[in-house]
């Protein structure tokens, strides 16, 4: 229960900053008004944010608190649960800019995508075991 429970508030409290960012983003960093680089440096770890969090509240909601979650589930909670804290600081530090460069952003995706392929590898063996 204690992992759905923080991939619920992580998520959620996420989908909030999500959020509160589009309306700071348009009142006052004036983002439709900047250059087209730095424009889409912000708007792109924005999306990347709502990803992450839209995974974490998937993952809260769907985990049967019923069945004990093993090491290889607990690190892709672990794994999920700071992808979006990465690409929070990265939305506050790394977006203003001129450089593309964003390891905190390149970090938190591919920390991501590592949770999301763990877990798809861990739920096909265990359907190839069960069959």
């Amino acid at each position: 229960m204690f992992w759905r429970n923080l991939h619920l508030i992580v998520g959620t409290l996420g989908l909030f900053l999500f959020m509160a960012q589009g309306q700071y983003m348009a009142r006052v960093l004036g983002v439709p008004d900047l250059p087209d680089v730095e424009r889409v440096l912000y708007r792109s770890v924005h999306i990347y944010l709502l990803g992450a969090c839209v995974a974490n509240v998937c993952v809260g909601y769907y985990l049967d608190p019923a069945r004990a979650a093993g090491i290889l589930e607990r690190l892709c909670s672990v794994l999920l649960l700071v992808s979006p804290a990465l690409l929070g600081l990265s939305f506050f530090t790394e977006s203003s800019g001129e450089s593309i460069d964003r390891p905190l952003a390149s970090m938190g995706l591919y920390i991501l995508f590592a949770a999301a392929a763990l877990l798809a590898t861990i739920a096909m063996v265990a359907r190839f075991r069960r069959s």
